[in-house]
C-alpha cells in the first residue's frame, strides 16, 4: 500500500466508526419512541436497518482496502516494514481520535458511573427494609436503550482512547499480509509481522 492509501484507510476508520455509533444512537434513542403501526413494519424496518448496519461497518471498517485504493489512486509501494509502521501509526492515530470524540460525548455517562454507590443506596434501603422493588427503576424501553447504549459507547471510547490493539493488529494482517506476502528474501525479524509486534510494544 502506499502512503496516501493507508491514510485513506485510516480515514475510512473513522468514518466507519462515528457512522455506527451515529446508527446505534438512532436505535436506541429515536426508533423505540416511534409508534409503529404493526409488528410486521416494526420488523421490516429493522431488518433494514441491521443490512445497512452491517454493509457499513463491513466496507468501511473491516474491508476498506479496495475502496482505500480506489480512493488515494496509485503510487510509490511502500517497502514491507515502512508499510508496517505507516499502517500501525495511522490507525492508531484514527483510533484515538474517534475514541476522544466519543468520550467528550460521554461525559453525562461518566458522572452518572461516578454518582452510582450514592445513588443506589437508598433503592437498596428500600429493597430490604420494605421488601418492594423500587418504582423509580421502572424506566420505559426507550430509557433502558439509552442507558446501555451510553455504558457501551463509554467502554468503546475507553477502548479507543488505548488505541485498539487487538483490532489493529487485525488490520494490519488483513491489509498487509494477504495483498502482500512475504518473499523468501526477508527474513523473520524484518517481516512486517514482526514490525508490528516490535511497534506494539513500543
Amino acid at each position: 500500500m502506499t502512503k496516501m492509501q493507508i491514510i485513506a484507510k485510516a480515514g475510512l476508520v473513522s468514518l466507519g466508526i462515528y457512522t455506527v455509533v451515529t446508527l446505534c444512537w438512532y436505535l436506541t434513542h429515536v426508533i423505540p419512541s416511534f409508534n409503529l403501526p404493526s409488528y410486521l413494519v416494526g420488523t421490516l424496518c429493522f431488518t433494514v436497518f441491521a443490512v445497512f448496519f452491517a454493509v457499513i461497518t463491513f466496507f468501511l471498517i473491516f474491508n476498506n482496502d479496495s475502496l482505500a485504493r480506489k480512493m488515494a489512486g496509485p503510487g510509490d509501494q511502500l517497502n514491507p516494514a515502512t508499510e508496517a509502521l505507516w499502517l500501525a501509526a495511522s490507525l492508531r492515530l484514527a483510533s484515538v481520535f474517534c475514541g476522544l470524540i466519543l468520550l467528550s460525548a460521554s461525559i453525562p455517562t461518566i458522572r452518572n458511573v461516578l454518582l452510582v454507590p450514592i445513588r443506589i443506596r437508598p433503592f437498596i434501603n428500600e429493597i430490604f427494609l420494605f421488601d418492594s422493588y423500587p418504582k423509580t427503576l421502572l424506566l420505559p424501553f426507550s430509557k433502558w436503550c439509552a442507558i446501555i447504549y451510553n455504558l457501551l459507547k463509554l467502554i468503546l471510547a475507553v477502548y479507543l482512547l488505548c488505541g485498539a490493539p487487538h483490532f489493529v493488529r487485525w488490520q494490519f494482517r488483513h491489509s498487509i499480509i494477504q495483498y502482500q506476502p512475504i518473499t523468501q528474501k526477508t527474513g523473520p525479524e524484518n517481516s512486517p509481522i514482526a514490525n508490528s509486534e516490535r511497534v506494539d510494544n513500543e
